[in-house]
């Protein structure tokens, strides 16, 4: 059996992008809210002067919204969105805030106490 240090490299650099390409997804996931915190802090439930964001802290100690960015779509004419433990949830059409996205590829969600607080549909619609 030959030693040959170039496929040792080539393996090394493979599991070396693995791993990145692995870290920048969960980062993605976990940095929704940061991401659009300056929008989501000026949100209100619709028809109330209450934040939809209230940075909740998760049992980790790690510091979470409960406003993120969700994948959403409708079905049967109305919006379901995909909360972050991977359930889907119905969208009341009076929880819609119809202002313009904050990114065009998803939808936000800010879900809490059981129950949808706002929900800002994918490129603005509504």
């Amino acid at each position: 059996m030959r030693n040959y240090p170039a496929d040792r490299f080539v393996i090394g650099l493979l599991v070396v992008a693995g791993i990145i390409a692995a870290v920048a997804c969960a980062a993605r996931a976990e940095d929704g809210h940061a991401l659009h915190h300056d929008k989501y802090m000026h949100w209100k439930q619709p028809g109330t002067n209450i934040s939809c964001c209230n940075e909740r802290k998760v049992e980790n100690g790690v510091v979470t919204g409960d406003c993120s960015p969700a994948e959403a779509r409708v079905v049967n004419g109305s919006w379901i969105a995909r909360k972050p433990d991977g359930e889907w949830v119905d969208i009341p059409d009076d929880r819609i805030i119809r202002e313009r996205n904050p990114s065009s590829e998803d939808g936000h969600l800010c879900y809490n106490y059981g129950k949808v607080l706002c929900f800002v549909p994918p490129f603005g619609g509504g």
